[in-house]
């Protein structure tokens, strides 16, 4: 009852208040007769409050009740139902505790209860507003994780969800991807919720929803780890939404917010799974979810692919897989990330799970190709790379399941095809994919499980690749065959051999390192060789289709796969050769057991060049004896005798590389092979006689060499036989052609052929006579004196022929031929045997000749070798030899320094005889040198020995010539090195020493650093007394002291004198002595590092060792020095230095930095050489302190091993005077730094980059490159420390922290600021490095940085800019361009996105100190980037961190406010926008402050850009809080001041305003001018009185802006009775306009006085009405009319014109009866302007003469006609509505309209004509009674047939038509008028002319009017 009675909304709200609850409570415990009662008692309840919307359920105390009970109960429905009703009239707060309420309910009630809850779950959201941090902390989301869970999964729900409209035939609404049916409609209330079909409610509540879910507050880290993953995928779903790119946006950054979340959680791979592929969820009863859309699907892929875990399934993985690929919707994007998954997975899944999803997978790639197959040609790019990663993924499979490649070659061949069915892009995916397979053939494992007959198929198949014009397929077929198969397998070896044929050079490369054979091969795993009996086989067979002529080796073969291409052939020469090489040394090593060799001696297996070691010679001595016993039945040495001979006999071919490389290999095997190849070859010896004319020295020399082998073989055998007469016949006349062709005329075509001829005979001649000395006979003996004497006779030629060279007119070649066979025949003392002793002087005289006169360097090289051969062959001649020499080194030039090596070979050669090496490689014949010469013939030339060293010791090392100084060094070294074992060097060790010495301060460093090498090695040679003697000699020379050590051996005096020299300021050596290398460096202090050193290790004698380790002089890397190595005697070295490396290693390691390239270089050898793996562990297992696991193995180990010591050497250094000191320590702490354990970096942080930074301004040019390297150095190293990773420890946190807390300081403070620019510009690099990769280690950091980056923004800005600001205009281009340009810079800026990246790292605590100096850069920031860049950080972080600006934003914007009316437009526009993001935040005092300050810079400023500023900051005000514009208790609004600027004359100024206008009044509707209207009034009425002319025009268009908002809201209300607040607004308008506008109306006319009368008319005819009933403004209309009467009279023609028209609205406006007030005045106007507004008559023939005085004239003639046609329509509108114009008046008018009509232009004569048809409509209504009509007609007609004649203007004849019209109605209407019928006549006379009018719609309507 008490409800039924309740009549008012208080009485209501009081009832429910307290008796609801407790009905609710009633029904559960109510009986069955009760119940019935409460629910009719709800029932009513339900009726009046659907009647009172304004009632307020009691949810707080339902919410309890609801709650606090179970879930059972009759009552739970309608609880639900309630709270539901209750939160659509809750406030804020209310709703904000019902949220965690609610959301315990849908966790725990029934499904059925659930849905209710939902809808009122996400209505409260939805209506609520948007949660703080403190109110999202109640909902302790930490301690009940369920809640989190459930409202994060409502919210990915939701985010998956799209607003649909209900269908109209009522079907069942579409189901959005990612949900089920009835989990639809449990979010959507089945489809009646506000946001099932709202499109922006659901919006709204998505955006709240993303502001919970993203909030670190609400979810913090320490949550489970399971909600954080849920959060993430909701946030996800959030992101990708179609609709709502608001929505879309929030979602990315709240992801990019979020804490890490592990992609290996069982729980995440699970989720993401079930989302793409759809499905149930885990206990959920909502139906079975559709899968996902497509946006996010390729999200969830993004991450699969890096998880693990994620392929530990195959079957969701494949299913995910197919679905990406084939499934329906899938995207280009979509397949190609599901590509990329199942790469990922085929990657990392088990093993056994790919062997058994193997065929689905191969299946799921075939399709994707065959799919790509039947596409069009032109594919697009996301296609090729689908298909790429197909084909990857084709490869990657078969690596992981092998048996898939090793079953068949059908998927090779699959992959090599389709490099010709695909084009360029998708080819390297081809190759990729190939090379994945690869490892599927490459374990021995694999390729026994491969079947035979594959395996078989496999190289014949890839030899077919190779021939490919792809270039791909050939380079993945080589790597097929170097992988796929063992080293030993000859069919692989045959494929990079044809490798080598190609013409890339990549694949050239592969080819080789698939045929190189490795040093650990040979010594610890030669049977990995391929067997050299099977290789040459192979070859043999290869090479048969040569020989049995199907193919031929000639150039032409262009077949790059082929046996008959000659670098094919060549190729496979020189890797049998190195098999044999191989094989050779591996047989070695077997059959010695004590031989041992160093890995880097190998090298010469693959270098395919000349035998020129002992080592050499021994390996393919022993190749050749395993080939010859391999096969006793077939020797195999024949074998490969036949294969180099195809090279030899091919006549086409003319390859000089080719054949001279077959011949040397063939000298070699004759040479060192058995004899019966020799004997073998004398038989085909025509084919080598044939290349004696090739064009190749090379060739000639190596086809003489094997004649001269097989001669000396066949004569002894056949002399041993006794079948030797036919080489009286045969051989001799063979010689005489020979010698015939070589003493010929010389002819240019000849040249080869007697060249080769020459060669001949000296080298026949030499094997001939080795045969009759090995003999021991003579050639009578033989029964050969024929053959005798035509050798003889060749002597005597030779001898002839050197005569013939020693002239100018000889051709080089010919002389260096006779210089060669010469030699050939001195060698064994020919000439000395012979009869003739004179022939030895001959020769020995051409030779001295040639030396002397020649220029040519291979002639100079032969006459010299000459000489050498000419003392081996007869020793007696050595002195003179010596002589010679000797005499001739001072005559060397600088140029020429090869010729000293070239001398000092051919003394040793001389002088060493067979004790020398140089002699025993060069000895080609196979015999014992000494079963030839004799014991005697091999042993050293000791006398010669002597004579030499005495005139190096006495003459040549004190000569004042620097080149028989160098000289001197050269030759003593060459000595040594040449002849080791030479016994005659023992005598002169200690001259040679001392001499040595005294070269080591020469001034030529080719010399010193000869003499450094040759001290070495004498060192060596000496005994422990010499030795010692030898280190105080050198002591002495560096003026250590004179006194030697005691005899106690103490070396204590040495090692101070060294010290104190190396210590003193002194230099070491007179810097007059030093010199320059040979590429132009100077001479530097390398002797006195290394006397540092060994002074350093408290052993002076240390100095030999490191001189023989120091190699740097740039004439070694020549052609000869290169011969003289030391690799011999660094072993030695090594073991003299390792007790005392500890104590050198800082100071050694400094040093391998020198910027001289020469000491660097020597003490890289040094460091390389000692700091081997062996040395190294034995110098650090000589601590004790050390265990085994700690000895330093490598070179970088013992840098970390003696790190402080080294980094200490480094910095002092960096400080020291000399600058290359200076750089060597940059050179070596940036070496350091690269790499090393931070924790030894962090303690020398601040030092380092002070000295960095100090280098890096260093005034030397080196140091600062050296400098900028040791910076960039520790940049990538600080980087790489200070990167924040998922898995970092608190221990790796701490350290960065602490290296961040270093390097930031300083960078800041001393770098970015820095003046010196190389410093300013790195450290700004460095800081935005770690910008981007610190990540929140910059927190306490970031004020401090962003400063400077703002800063750095102006700094760094670049000089062009600078230069064009002041230069713009004369390269065209505006300032307004040139600043758009900078501040676009500024936004594309590193700095600037520097700044943007440290801003995600502020703290509330930072905050609070990076505000003032953003104030600062505000206020006193100099440049427009700094200060472009400031305005765009603000904004930045108004948009990233609200909350932190929020408490800072008046203090900012105060600063802002300063800086408005600066220059630079858009620098205006940047701190306006910076302002529209903080205006939310401000106080109302501030917004007030802030609306004042732009109104005075608006009306205080004159420049229009500069009161512009002032439109722009409304704009944006406008933009982002609308609201607070209207804002006026206290002080003003904004609105008048934004509808005051809109009429602001200035387009810059008023377009700011209207956009600020626009976007104010945007949905305000009638509230705006009925609540603000006064406002909206108060700036115009204050200006329009104004001193300023401009002030009130623009305070007269606002107030018609205002008057026409007023005139709408009035019709809108009522059309024609306007009431209420419209009413309202009226008549304040009125009452508050009017007045002003009337005194503002009065007075003289002024410049836009037009728009204020304008205004005051639009004003009356606005408020009508109002006027009409006010007593105070009843007379204003006559007061208007009055002041517009005044106003036409005066001013200029505009002037009055604009008054016309405003008194026809005014009269429109009011339906004023004024005619005969304004009649006078306005047909005065039209007569008096009426007059020129006919047309003058004018004659043809003068139709175009003007007459210049009346130009004004006709200047204003158009004004004056504008003015007349107004004046008549003021007229038209001035005839009364309620009476009728007396006769006279309408005469009057007519004939004035009738003139006009019949002589005016045509505006005139229309708006004539339509005040004629008006004039007759009103006096038609008064004929009837009137006898006699007020106007003639027919003077009217006559007007208009004149009109109808116009042929020119249809607007014309239209108008005379209506005026005919109103005739017609006159007429009709006319009662007993006499005139009538001429009225008739004369209309039916017109109508006529109408008819015929062209114009269609004229001459219709002339044939309706004739009806």
């Amino acid at each position: 009852l008490r409800f039924a009675l309740a009549q008012s909304s208080d009485q209501l709200q009081k009832l429910v208040t307290g008796l609801l609850v407790p009905l609710l409570d009633k029904l559960d415990t109510a009986s069955a007769v009760v119940r019935p009662k409460v629910i009719a008692l709800l029932s009513q309840i339900n009726k009046k409050l659907k009647g009172h919307l304004e009632i307020k359920l009691p949810i707080d105390s339902m919410i309890e009740t609801t709650f606090g009970k179970g879930a059972a109960g009759f009552s739970q429905g309608f609880r639900l139902m309630y709270i539901g009703m209750a939160i659509e009239v809750a406030e804020e707060q209310q709703l904000v505790a019902a949220i965690p309420h609610l959301l315990d309910g849908v966790c725990t009630r029934p499904v059925a209860q659930q849905t209710s809850l939902t809808t009122s779950l996400l209505a409260a959201i939805l209506r609520g507003p948007e949660l703080t941090e403190d109110q999202m902390r109640t909902f302790e989301f930490q301690a009940k994780d369920q809640r989190a869970a459930i409202l994060v999964a409502l919210a990915r729900d939701l985010f998956l969800y799209n607003a649909t409209q209900p269908k109209a035939d009522g079907s069942q609404m579409p189901v959005s991807a990612g949900l089920s049916l009835e989990r639809q409609k449990a979010l959507t209330n089945n489809g009646k919720a506000p946001w099932a079909s709202d499109g922006s409610a659901l919006q709204t509540i998505k955006q709240r929803l993303i502001h919970i879910v993203g909030s670190g507050v609400a979810f913090p880290i320490e949550m489970p780890a399971h909600v954080h993953e849920q959060r993430l995928l909701a946030l996800l779903c959030a992101s990708c939404d179609p609709y709502f790119q608001h929505v879309a946006d929030r979602g990315k950054d709240a992801i990019k917010r979020m804490c890490p979340v592990n992609y290996e959680s069982d729980t995440f791979v699970s989720s993401v799974f079930g989302m793409f592929l759809g499905g149930a969820d885990a206990g959920e009863a909502m139906g079975t979810r559709s899968p996902v859309n497509a946006a996010v699907r390729l999200k969830l892929l993004g991450y699969l692919n890096r998880s693990e875990l994620a392929t530990g399934s195959y079957q969701r993985w494949i299913r995910v897989v197919s679905e990406s690929l084939f499934g329906t919707g899938s995207t280009v994007k979509l397949r190609q990330q599901g590509m990329s998954f199942l790469l990922w997975a085929i990657n990392k899944a088990p093993t056994d799970q790919i062997s058994q999803a193997s065929p689905v997978l191969l299946q799921l790639i075939q399709k994707t190709l065959s799919e790509g197959a039947t596409a069009s040609a032109a594919s697009s790019l996301s296609e090729d790379t689908l298909r790429g990663s197909a084909y990857v993924a084709y490869g990657t499979l078969a690596r992981r399941v092998p048996v898939l490649a090793l079953g068949s070659l059908e998927h090779l061949q699959t992959l090599f095809g389709a490099f010709t069915s695909e084009n360029a892009s998708t080819r390297l995916s081809v190759q990729e994919g190939l090379l994945a397979m690869l490892p599927a053939y490459g374990s021995q494992q694999q390729q026994q499980q491969q079947p035979q007959r594959a395996l078989n198929m496999l190289p014949e198949f890839l030899e077919s690749q190779l021939e490919s014009s792809v270039y791909q397929a050939r380079y993945c077929a080589l790597r097929y065959a170097i992988s796929a198969f063992p080293f030993g397998n000859m069919d692989a070896r045959w494929l990079c051999i044809l490798g080598l044929a190609d013409t890339k050079p990549e694949i050239q490369q592969l080819a080789r390192s698939g045929l190189a054979i490795r040093p650990s091969t040979i010594l610890h795993r030669s049977s990995e060789l391929p067997a050299l009996k099977d290789a040459i086989l192979f070859i043999c067979n290869k090479s048969r289709k040569i020989v049995d002529g199907s193919q031929q080796l000639a150039p032409e073969s262009r077949a790059m796969a082929s046996i008959a291409n000659p670098r094919v052939y060549s190729s496979m020469l020189d890797f049998c050769r190195s098999l044999m090489l191989a094989t050779g040394v591996a047989g070695i090593k077997q059959q010695r057991s004590e031989f041992a060799v160093d890995p880097a001696d190998l090298e010469f297996v693959n270098s395919n060049s000349a035998l020129s070691s002992e080592l050499q010679q021994d390996s393919m001595h022993t190749a050749l004896a395993t080939l010859e016993l391999s096969d006793p039945a077939d020797s195999l040495t024949n074998r490969w005798l036949e294969i180099i001979g195809v090279v030899v006999q091919s006549l086409q071919l003319t390859d000089s590389t080719v054949l001279s490389k077959a011949l040397m290999y063939l000298v070699e095997v004759v040479s060192l092979g058995p004899q019966q190849l020799a004997l073998a070859l004398f038989e085909s010896r025509q084919q080598l006689l044939m290349r004696l004319d090739t064009h190749n020295a090379n060739v000639q020399l190596y086809a003489a060499q094997a004649l001269a082998v097989v001669h000396c073989v066949k004569l002894i055998e056949d002399a041993r036989s006794a079948s030797s007469a036919a080489w009286n016949d045969e051989l001799a006349g063979q010689l005489g052609e020979f010698r015939a062709a070589a003493t010929a005329p010389a002819q240019p075509k000849l040249l080869d052929k007697q060249q080769g001829s020459i060669i001949a005979l000296g080298y026949i001649s030499y094997g001939l006579l080795a045969a009759t000395k090995t003999l021991n006979k003579s050639w009578t003996d033989l029964g050969l004196d024929r053959l005798g004497q035509t050798v003889s006779s060749i002597q005597a030629a030779i001898i002839d022929g050197l005569q013939l060279a020693t002239e100018s007119g000889t051709h080089p070649a010919i002389a260096t031929a006779w210089c060669v066979a010469a030699g050939e025949v001195c060698r064994l003392g020919a000439f000395a045997d012979t009869a003739e002793s004179n022939k030895s002087a001959q020769a020995m005289a051409a030779a001295v000749n040639i030396v002397k006169d020649t220029s040519t360097p291979r002639v100079y090289d032969a006459a010299l070798a000459l000489l050498s051969d000419l003392a081996l062959g007869n020793p007696s001649t050595a002195s003179e030899v010596v002589e010679l020499l000797l005499s001739a080194a001072g005559t060397v030039s600088k140029k020429q320094l090869d010729m000293h090596f070239k001398t000092g070979e051919a003394l040793a050669k001389a002088l060493g005889r067979f004790k020398c090496t140089l002699v025993k490689m060069g000895w080609v014949l196979p015999l014992d040198p000494s079963e030839v010469l004799g014991d005697d013939g091999v042993s050293a030339n000791v006398a010669g020995i002597n004579l030499l060293f005495e005139a190096v010791t006495t003459k040549l090392v004190r000569s004042a010539n620097t080149q028989e100084r160098q000289a001197a060094a050269i030759w003593t070294l060459t000595m040594v090195q040449s002849c080791p074992g030479l016994e005659a060097l023992g005598p002169w060790l200690s001259k040679l020493h001392a001499c040595l010495c005294m070269l080591l301060s020469d001034r030529s460093e080719l010399t010193q650093e000869v003499a450094s090498r040759a001290l070495g090695l004498l060192y060596n040679l000496g005994d422990a007394a010499l030795k010692e003697d030898m280190v105080y000699s050198l002591i002495s020379l560096f003026g250590g002291g004179s006194r030697r050590p005691g005899a106690d051996g103490n070396t204590a005096d040495v090692q101070q004198a060294l010290r104190r020299q190396i210590q003193s300021n002194e230099p070491l050596l007179e810097q007059d002595s030093l010199g320059q290398t040979p590429d132009g460096h100077s001479v530097n202090t390398t002797y006195k590092s290394i006397l540092s050193l060994a002074s350093d290790m408290q052993n002076p004698s240390l100095v030999y060792q490191f001189m023989q380790l120091a190699t740097h002089t740039a004439m070694w890397n020549s052609r000869c020095g290169a011969a003289y190595g030391v690799a011999n005697i660094i072993e030695q070295a090594r073991g003299a230095i390792q007790p005392h490396m500890k104590s050198m290693i800082p100071k050694l390691y400094r040093y391998t930095f020198d910027p001289s390239p020469q000491t660097q270089t020597a003490m890289k050898s040094i460091w390389s050489a000692l700091l081997g793996s062996d040395t190294a562990r034995a110098a650090a297992a000589s601590d004790s302190a050390m265990s085994d696991d700690d000895i330093p193995t490598t070179g970088a180990n013992v840098v970390e091993r003696y790190w402080d010591a080294i980094i200490e050497e480094c910095l002092s250094s960096m400080g020291q005077r000399e600058w290359k000191v200076r750089e060597s320590g940059c050179n070596a702490l940036a070496s350091a730094v690269s790499g090393a354990n931070p924790e030894l970096v962090v303690p020398y942080l601040d030092r380092i980059w002070q000295m960095s930074f100090r280098a890096l301004d260093d005034i030397k040019g080196s140091v600062r490159e050296a400098g900028l390297k040791m910076c960039q150095s520790m940049a990538t190293a600080t980087v790489t420390w200070c990167t924040p990773s998922d898995a970092s420890s608190a221990a790796r946190n701490k350290q960065a922290q602490a290296i961040i807390a270093s390097v930031v300081p300083f960078l800041v403070d001393a770098g970015v600021s820095s003046d010196a620019e190389d410093v300013r510009t790195f450290s700004m690099g460095l800081l935005l490095k770690l910008c981007r990769t610190s990540g929140r280690y910059l927190s306490p950091f970031a004020p401090a940085i962003i400063e400077r980056l703002l800063e750095s923004l102006s700094n760094m800005e670049s000089q062009s800019a600078n230069y064009l600001t002041f230069h713009a205009e004369g390269h065209g281009i505006s300032p307004d361009q040139l600043e758009s340009a900078r501040l676009s810079a500024v936004k594309a800026s590193p700095i600037m996105q520097g700044v943007e990246t440290v801003l995600e790292y502020l703290t509330a605590e930072s905050m609070e100190v990076l505000v003032p100096k953003l104030q600062n850069i505000i206020r006193h920031g100099l440049g427009l980037p700094a200060r472009a860049g400031c305005a765009r950080t603000v904004v930045i972080l108004c948009v990233k961190k609200a909350e932190l600006v929020r408490p800072f934003a008046s203090a900012l914007v105060k600063a802002i406010s300063g800086s408005l009316t600066e220059s630079s437009a858009l620098q205006r526009q940047a701190w306006a926008a910076a302002i529209g993001y903080m205006a939310p935040m401000l106080s109302p005092g501030m917004f007030r402050n802030l609306l004042k300050h732009l109104e005075k810079v608006y009306f205080d400023k004159y420049e229009d850009d500069i009161r512009g500023v002032s439109g722009q900051v409304l704009e944006q005000l406008a933009q982002r809080c609308p609201e607070r514009l209207c804002e006026t208790p206290n002080g003003p609004g904004a609105a008048s001041f934004a509808l005051f600027g809109c009429s602001d004359a200035g387009e810059v100024v008023s377009t700011g305003f209207q956009s600020a206008w626009q976007e104010y009044t945007l949905g305000l509707g009638s509230k705006l001018v009925i609540e603000h209207l006064l406002e909206l009034l108060r700036l115009p009425l204050a200006h329009i009185a104004a001193d300023s002319w401009p002030h009130r025009v623009q305070s007269a268009k606002a107030i018609v802006d205002v008057a026409r908002m007023v005139e709408r809201e009035a019709r809108s209300s009522d059309a024609n009775k306007p009431s209420g607040p419209a009413a309202a607004s009226v008549a304040a308008l009125a009452q508050a306009v009017l007045p002003e506008l009337v005194k503002a109306s009065r007075g003289r006319v002024w410049p836009g006085k037009e728009h204020v009368v304008g205004a005051l008319v639009k004003v009356c005819t606005v408020c009508a009405d109002a006027v009409s009933t006010s007593e105070e403004l009843r007379d204003t209309p006559s007061t208007v009319c009055d002041i517009l009467l005044k106003e036409m009279k005066q001013g200029e023609i505009p002037y009055r014109r604009e008054m016309v028209k405003h008194c026809s609205a005014l009269v429109e406006g009011l339906d004023l009866d004024v005619y005969d007030q304004l009649s006078g005045t306005l047909l005065q106007l039209v007569e008096q302007y009426g007059a020129l507004s006919a047309a003058p008559a004018v004659s043809s023939s003068h139709a175009m003469d003007i007459d210049d005085d009346d130009d004004e004239k006709a200047l204003k003639r158009p004004q004056q006609l504008m003015l007349v046609a107004a004046a008549i329509k003021a007229l038209q509108s001035a005839l009364p509505k309620t009476r009728c114009l007396s006769a006279n008046q309408a005469g009057q008018l007519a004939r004035t309209l009738e003139d006009i009509a019949h002589t005016g232009v045509w505006n005139t004569r229309v708006a004539s004509l339509e005040c004629l048809a008006a004039l007759l409509r009103h006096l038609a209504g008064a004929s009837a009674a009137c006898d006699r009509f007020a106007v003639d007609i027919a003077t009217v007609l006559a007007a208009v047939r004149v009109c109808a004649a116009e042929g020119k203007y249809v607007s014309v004849r239209t108008a005379a038509l209506d005026t005919l019209d109103a005739a017609l109605a006159a007429v009709a209407e006319l009662g007993a008028d006499s005139r009538l019928s001429d009225w008739q006549r004369a209309c039916q006379e017109a109508l006529e002319l109408f008819l015929k009018d062209p114009v269609p719609s004229i001459a219709d309507r002339a044939k309706e009017l004739a009806k």
